[in-house]
């Protein structure tokens, strides 16, 4: 029988492992990012992930036949569409039109409003030493992300007032819905599994996806290039196949709270990517932005 402490340290674990893999697919994803639409993204990211979230499922309740306790649905389901069908495709909309400098640092703020909801709607208590480490780790991104803005093509440093605005907006629409969806997520994993409540949530999102693909895709869109489509189906299974189980199982050993702090750190696996994968270079503020966003992880995971 585990410990709570084992179970603690599983839960930070799967919280590492999947903020990894969100790096890794994110640095990918900017790569295609000319080539492929936000749109696209997140419909080959959620539906190439229903299969592999249903084997998860199986394997985790050792039977075909498991279910999803009546009360946990409705939270389940409304925190997939919040924090990926919604969340994730503002933020994509977001990125376009203000760059990866500027919309991350402030979407990487959410987890400060996942610390205030789950204070006041489920009860966690309010540590000092937590709140100071989820601010460290978002100056911290911040600081990175903002190091990364001399790297964005002219085009979009010369992007119009309104896009500028919109795209701000847009950013700050991403934190309410991904503190939302996370907060709402813990609590409808109170009475099920991780591994069941995430074949759930992708069941939810793909049948959601249908008609507004069928809807974004009137007028003629074009589709993206088969090579395109096939380096994004393969980037979908690490990006939410394999992150969304184990970014299930670090909420529902750790909670929210502590999950968005460590995901919200994903700079410091993305920082040395970028510089490898895309040529980007990394100067004294990305080192910085990486000791402080590091520093800040360690206040919030381990209590002192």
């Amino acid at each position: 029988m585990q410990t709570g402490t084992e179970i603690y340290n599983i839960g930070i674990l799967s919280a590492l492992a999947a903020t990894l893999l969100f790096g890794i697919t994110n640095v990918v994803y900017k790569k295609l990012d000319k080539e492929l639409s936000a749109i696209d993204i997140t419909f080959t990211r959620v539906w190439v992930s229903l299969l592999p979230a249903y084997f998860f499922a199986i394997l985790s309740a050792g039977t075909f036949e498991f279910e999803v306790p009546p009360q946990s649905m409705l939270p389940l389901g409304v925190s997939m569409i919040l924090g990926i069908v919604a969340g994730d495709t503002v933020y994509f909309l977001s990125q376009e039109r203000i760059g990866v400098a500027r919309a991350f640092p402030i979407a990487m703020s959410y987890p400060l409003l996942v610390y205030l909801l789950a204070a006041l709607f489920l009860d966690e208590p309010v540590i000092i030493q937590r709140i100071i480490g989820a601010v460290f780790v978002v100056v911290g991104v911040a600081a990175i992300a903002r190091t990364e803005a001399s790297h964005e093509n002219t085009e979009q440093s010369i992007a119009d007032d309104q896009r500028k605005r919109i795209g701000v907006l847009l950013a700050f629409l991403t934190v309410c819905l991904w503190a939302l969806s996370d907060v709402i997520f813990q609590f409808g994993l109170t009475s099920i599994g991780a591994a069941e409540a995430n074949f759930f949530r992708m069941l939810v999102a793909s049948i959601v996806l249908i008609p507004i693909f069928f809807i974004t895709h009137r007028g003629g869109r074009s589709l993206p290039s088969r090579r395109i489509t096939l380096l994004a189906l393969l980037t979908g299974l690490f990006s939410i196949a394999l992150s969304l189980i184990l970014y299930s199982y670090a909420v529902k050993f750790v909670g929210a709270t502590i999950t968005a702090v460590i995901v919200a750190s994903a700079p410091i696996f993305t920082a040395p990517l970028s510089a490898i994968y895309l040529k980007e270079e990394m100067g004294a503020k990305v080192v910085g932005g990486t000791l402080l966003t590091i520093i800040g992880v360690i206040l919030v995971v381990i209590l002192l």
